[in-house]
């Protein structure tokens, strides 16, 4: 019996000397405090917390009845233009002009229909890499005004057989300059914004704003162009 007193009063000893009770009462006081001002400061409803809400309330509160609302709103787009100029960087502004130039840049003076239908099968089985067009025939129609009033109408597809006003491409042409323009369903003129425009189609919209001259000798019809896509070359 002795040895096992001997044995426990040991492991106290070994225990106080460790520092294991100290630990052990300053985590629980941790926990008390924590608790005492947790119970005192309370969830949403407590007593602090409408106290804190009133205060905040008090420093930020907005009469609508007596704002200015044009100053307030003026205000509101002072802090936009502040926060999106903060990101308006040197760099974005170097492409956006890149971008514009590129889009602006001259168009030719004048250039043939069959210049043109070049670029435009280039535009997709270059550009887009449809290669599946290589070979296949595409839509070409040449309509002249009448009474020989200077338009012509021309309608262009990637697709054959493509209805004349359901064709991607129309441009109509007065007294031999591109006068209008329509690219997937939409007339530039009436477009705000008309990009992206890559490649062949960026060159119509620049035809269009220089009024470049498009070469068709009169009279002309599909049937006097290629029609088809180019075929692999393999030589």
């Amino acid at each position: 019996m002795d040895q096992l007193k001997d044995a426990v009063s040991q492991a106290f000893d070994n225990v106080v000397a460790s520092g294991a009770i100290e630990t052990a009462i300053q985590e629980q006081i941790n926990k008390t405090v924590v608790s005492a001002i947790k119970d005192q400061i309370g969830g949403y409803n407590s007593d602090f917390s409408k106290a804190v809400n009133e205060k905040v309330k008090t420093l930020i509160d907005v009469n609508l009845d007596e704002i200015d609302l044009p100053s307030y709103r003026q205000l509101i787009g002072d802090i936009i233009k502040q926060r999106v100029g903060a990101v308006m960087t040197t760099q974005f502004a170097e492409q956006l002009d890149k971008d514009i130039s590129e889009l602006l840049e001259p168009a030719p003076a004048e250039i043939t229909l069959e210049q043109l239908l070049e670029d435009f099968t280039k535009h997709y089985i270059e550009y887009y890499g449809l290669d599946e067009l290589r070979g296949q025939d595409f839509t070409l129609t040449i309509k002249w005004g009448e009474r020989n009033d200077g338009y012509v109408d021309v309608f262009i597809d990637k697709d054959v057989g493509t209805s004349d006003y359901s064709c991607n491409i129309y441009l109509r042409i007065r007294n031999g300059e591109v006068w209008s323009l329509r690219l997937n369903g939409d007339d530039i003129k009436s477009k705000i914004f008309v990009g992206p425009l890559f490649a062949f189609e960026k060159r119509l919209f620049q035809m269009y704003t220089a009024k470049t001259r498009l070469i068709i000798p009169a009279g002309a019809t599909a049937d006097d162009y290629n029609t088809t896509f180019p075929g692999y070359d393999y030589d």
